[in-house]
Parts: C-alpha cells; structure tokens; sequence
C-alpha cells in the first residue's frame, strides 16, 4: 500500500510538471551565503592632538551561485570625516564554462588585482595602508575581466575597465589591464601587472600608465608581501612620472600572537597623484593578537598565503610618517614635515 501511494504521487507530480512545461528536481536550491566583517578603532595622532574611538566600518557580502556562474556583492559602510557613507564595494558576476574551467568571466566592481595590500580591513596584516596604496595604484576597478589559468603555477588576466578607481567613467576612454601570476615554488608568488589609459575628468589625453609588480612569501612561520609601482603621465610639457614600493613583514611568534612591520616610500616628485611634488615615507609596526578562525568564504586567507582569517583580530599598530615637504595637518590647520599616529583596531568577521 505504501508503495503504491509513493507511485501515485509521484505521478501527480510529474504530470504536474509536464501541463506547466518545466522539469522536476527534488534538490534543494543552493542558499544565499551571508558574509562580512566589523571594524572598530582608536586612533591617535600627534601633530592632531588628537585622540578618538569609532565604529569604524561593517561590510556584508552576499554569493550565489547559480550553475557556471555565481554572484558576489558587498555594500560596506564607513565612517569617513565623523559621517558615515553606504557604497557598494563589490558586486561581481562571474562564470565559468563547465567546458572551458580553465577560463573565467566576470563582469562589475572588483577589486583591482595588484599588489599584497587590499581595502577590506580582514585582508590586510596591518591595520593603516601604505602611501602605496593609497596613491600609486588602483585599489577598485568597475568593467570586465577574463582570467585564465594557464597551469597549476600560471595564470593570466586581463581587463577593460573605467579608469582608477571610479565608478562611473570621467572620460571616453576605457583603461586596459594585463597580469601575469606565477608560482616558481609552492611558497613564493610573483605578479606583474600593467595597467594603461586616460584619467583626468572629461579628457582622453594625458595617457597615464603602469607597471607593478609583486611578491608574496610564506615560509613557515614568516609571511612578506613586497610590491613596486613605477608610473608615469602623459603630459605635453614633459611626462610626470612616479615610484614608490612597500613591503610588510608578518612572524607568528606563537599561537594566535605575531608581529607585523612595514617600510613604505613614495616618490611622487611631480606632485601627480598626491597634489604636492613630495617624498612619502613611513614605517609602521604593531603586534596582532587574533583569535579561532573564520569560516570559509570571501575572507577566508590573506591572498596567496596559508594564513587563515581569525574570526576576532586585535591588532596595535604605531605609525611614523614623513614627507620632503609639509604635508600633515597639525590642531592649528598648518603643515608640518613629519607626523606620528597610533592605531588599535578590532576586527571580528562573521
């Protein structure tokens, strides 16, 4: 009697299916995958006599995929000069042919893949950025890319997107991206990446490009992340050109306790990027205390190494920074040569 009843409705429901032409599946659809992460901090800063806590950030990431291709968004809200800004930070189709895995479409806002620093607070071993980062590259890039992973040590990318970091386009022009990443060892990766097109608003001229390039080491209980950008702009007076290079250096000194450092220079002698002709150096260093693991998804690694994410990160960072010429802010609104800060940031994801 049982089985006769299974057989009936199973009938019902295929009968069902074929007067509304559509096929029957009994598994579940794959869910909705929620992510993200939490920033808080204390800063202080000297030449400021300043000193002031904030909840500083929150990003909520969403992935779905859906056969080939899958979809990941995440909107982030920040504190930036005491209000707060909602932005979409990421939102990414990609697919990959079930055919053709070795090749990658995507399609949207991503980050631009350069160097070792990365603009989400998780992704990083120290909790300022670099000069570098700041001024010397593209840290988001909104277009298409297509990555191909040539061999298990290879892989290629290239891109055509708005121009650095902009959402919406300023001129006609499109900037053009090219990468190649190899693996010489299981625990050494080297990129090289050039990037190529107008900037300035409502103008195609004053082609500017790009050549970064990019190491990555994880060695047992050391981590290095070594990046070099050399760049110039196309100018009718004579090309404006700058250079600048960061490396960071992490060492787990015992269970879930390390030491993070970095050496940063950018010479932007022109005043290009930074708006002053100036030479930009700081050197940071600070400990991390960080605590279990984050699940696996989006903030999962710190790229190209074996260092899984911390669900909760305390991280203690002093800064010192210089310039050739007075660039930092003091109480009064003047400019001074040099400027100290120090920084604890709380990072938990969940």
């Amino acid at each position: 009697m049982r089985s006769a009843l299974c057989g009936v409705l199973l009938y019902g429901l295929a009968f069902q299916a074929a007067a509304q032409e559509r096929e029957v599946t009994f598994e579940e659809p794959q869910p909705v995958a929620v992510t993200g992460f939490a920033v808080g901090r204390a800063d202080y800063d000297r030449v400021l006599r300043a000193n002031t806590f904030a909840a500083g950030k929150i990003g909520v990431s969403l992935f779905k995929p859906v056969g080939d291709a899958y979809l990941f968004a995440q909107l982030t809200t920040a504190l930036e000069g005491g209000e707060a800004s909602t932005e979409i930070d990421n939102l990414l189709v990609s697919w990959t042919p079930q055919r053709a895995n070795r090749w990658t479409l995507a399609f949207g806002r991503f980050d631009a893949p350069i160097g070792f620093e990365r603009d989400d607070e998780p992704l990083n071993l120290v909790a300022t950025n670099s000069f570098n980062f700041t001024y010397a590259r593209p840290v988001k890039l909104t277009g298409v890319q297509l990555h191909y992973a040539a061999s298990p040590r290879l892989d290629l990318w290239a891109a055509a997107a708005n121009g650095w970091d902009v959402t919406v386009d300023n001129n006609r022009g499109k900037t053009a991206l090219a990468r190649a990443q190899w693996i010489p060892i299981p625990w050494v990766t080297l990129g090289v990446t050039g990037v190529y097109g107008p900037e300035r608003d409502s103008t195609d001229a004053h082609q500017r490009s790009l050549l970064s390039s990019d190491l990555t080491i994880d060695r047992g209980p050391v981590i290095l992340g070594a990046e070099l950008n050399l760049g110039r702009e196309q100018n009718p007076g004579g090309n404006l050109t700058w250079r600048g290079g960061a490396a960071t250096v992490f060492v787990r000194l015992a269970r879930g306790l390390g030491l993070a450092a970095r050496y940063d220079q950018m010479e932007d002698t022109d005043g290009l990027l930074s708006g002053t002709p100036q030479i930009l150096r700081s050197v940071t260093v600070g400990p991390m205390w960080y605590f279990s693991s984050a699940r696996e998804g989006i903030f999962s690694n710190i790229e190209h190494t074996r260092f899984h994410l911390p669900q909760v990160a305390l991280r203690a960072a002093l800064r010192a920074e210089w310039s050739t010429q007075p660039s930092f802010p003091d109480a009064t609104g003047a400019l001074q040569g040099s400027d100290t800060k120090g920084v604890l940031e709380l990072v938990y994801i969940f």
